[in-house]
């Protein structure tokens, strides 16, 4: 029944780049046939067996993030004195002309936080109707990621009120606090589609990781190459300053990679439990359940 139902699987392909991406992750490990013949039952009462060692989940805020979120302004900062400097190399008249760079920058503002949202909820229903459990696991994840990103990056970049090169006239420090609330000009920092992009890129490639490393490194070569040309993109069109897409790479790396060590550190949390049911993938990764069976 087992191989029947991966051979009906793996005619089966998802559009989605998440669902692509995890599906290439190797399958978990199985037992091999000595270790999986069960002993008899008078060793089994012989043999006594050892607890299972309990396995602390990584938390989702630790004292580490505030000299991590340091860091991040500290570079953000940086980049910010060479802000004016790198939007008049975007704004390069020779450069703007290009109708190649134009197709290339409108398709990659197609990559942001809403659309790649939508697609990971495109890959979990996938996996779940097609009891898939890495990329139900896995777009679940991912999912989590962006809607944490695209929750604190909407705060961050309407409360400072940060104006978009196009409507700065040249001044990168124009800044009025709680006016990006009213006024979309005013939304620059940090970047949502880099958060976004990061978010997603970082998730997607430690789930992947988990599975398989060298999958895991050649998702992660694309994912990170596609969300560093959005962060181009955005700065080709005036959208935002480099230090706008700085900062909001930087949140998106931290927060994918810590939806994910949170969420397989420990056994399933009560959020997967309710979501993924029998297909939550168990903390070290190397044992799934499929209809209630172990495998």
């Amino acid at each position: 029944m087992v191989s029947a139902f991966r051979d009906r699987m793996s005619t089966r392909s998802f559009s989605v780049c998440v669902a692509v991406s995890l599906t290439v992750s190797t399958w978990p490990l199985r037992q091999s046939p000595a270790q999986s013949v069960a002993p008899a039952r008078d060793s089994v009462a012989s043999v006594p067996v050892a607890p299972a060692p309990s396995v602390r989940r990584v938390p989702l805020l630790q004292r580490s993030d505030l000299l991590t979120a340091g860091w991040a302004l500290l570079a953000t900062a940086a980049v910010a004195t060479q802000d004016r400097n790198v939007a008049r190399a975007f704004a390069d008249s020779g450069l703007q002309a290009n109708r190649r760079v134009q197709s290339v920058s409108e398709s990659l503002g197609g990559v942001h936080e809403r659309s790649l949202f939508v697609y990971s909820l495109v890959a979990y229903t996938g996996g779940r109707i097609f009891r898939h459990a890495p990329v139900a696991d896995g777009a679940l994840h991912v999912a989590e990621a962006i809607a944490a990103g695209t929750v604190i990056g909407s705060f961050l970049k309407s409360t400072t009120g940060r104006a978009r090169p196009r409507a700065a006239n040249g001044d990168p420090f124009d800044f009025r606090i709680g006016k990006g609330y009213t006024s979309g000009e005013y939304r620059a920092l940090p970047s949502l589609h880099e958060i976004g992009s990061f978010s997603a890129a970082s998730a997607l490639t430690a789930e992947v990781a988990r599975h398989s490393r060298r999958a895991g490194r050649v998702v992660g070569v694309a994912a990170y190459g596609t969300a560093a040309a959005v962060g181009f993109s955005r700065m080709y069109s005036s959208q935002h300053w480099a230090s706008d897409v700085v900062l909001g790479s930087a949140m998106g790396v931290f927060l994918g990679r810590r939806v994910v060590n949170h969420s397989h550190s420990g056994p399933p949390s009560r959020l997967d439990r309710s979501l993924l049911g029998g297909l939550a993938v168990t903390p070290n990764g190397a044992g799934i359940r499929l209809y209630d069976r172990d495998f």
